[in-house]
């Protein structure tokens, strides 16, 4: 059964760019991979959820019901999502362990807002989305209470954070094998 490294943080924080590098040196050790990204999720035909509390916590199930289907074909399932409620963390790990590694993609609201890669902060002060997480109070981004590891985006480059992480993910597998 694959592990997953779940990526949770604010848009903007890094968790996608992240989640690529971590997956292509996985993949380069000859390890089968596959990426669950939030935008793609929401995006798809299927899932027809809004941007209220409600239904981001079902978003969050549905990408952990995703996850469950996803492990039994590939070594690793990276996640990349947003997942701003601990509820929905707690559930992925309930379930995906002892195969799950949370990964908390730090970096702070106001630089996420400078990055604003896809416009959402933007569009927030305009007035024109509502229920922005981090932004809205309707949405709080609720910090990891349990997460694995946190990087800091704002303080390391890419390939540092990508090393730090694939480094911390190893020992977290070499100490599961070493307890079977």
């Amino acid at each position: 059964m694959g592990n997953v490294i779940w990526l949770t943080g604010l848009s903007g924080s890094g968790k996608t760019t992240l989640a690529k590098a971590l997956l292509k040196e996985l993949r380069s050790d000859g390890s089968t991979g596959v990426l669950i990204d939030g935008d793609k999720v929401r995006n798809s035909r299927q899932n027809r959820l809004g941007f209220t509390r409600s239904d981001i916590e079902r978003n969050g199930f549905q990408v952990i019901d995703l996850c469950e289907k996803e492990r039994l074909v590939s070594d690793y399932v990276i996640v990349a999502v947003i997942t701003p409620f601990e509820v929905v963390r707690t559930e992925a790990r309930t379930r995906l362990q002892p195969n799950y590694y949370e990964v908390f993609v730090s970096t702070s609201l106001d630089l996420c807002k400078r990055r604003d890669t896809k416009g959402l902060y933007r569009k927030a002060e305009l007035g024109e989305i509502q229920n922005l997480v981090g932004v809205s109070g309707e949405v709080p981004f609720e910090t990891p209470k349990a997460s694995d590891i946190t990087i800091d985006t704002h303080q390391v480059t890419v390939e540092e954070a990508s090393k730090k992480m694939l480094s911390s993910i190893r020992k977290w597998i070499d100490g599961r094998k070493l307890k079977k």
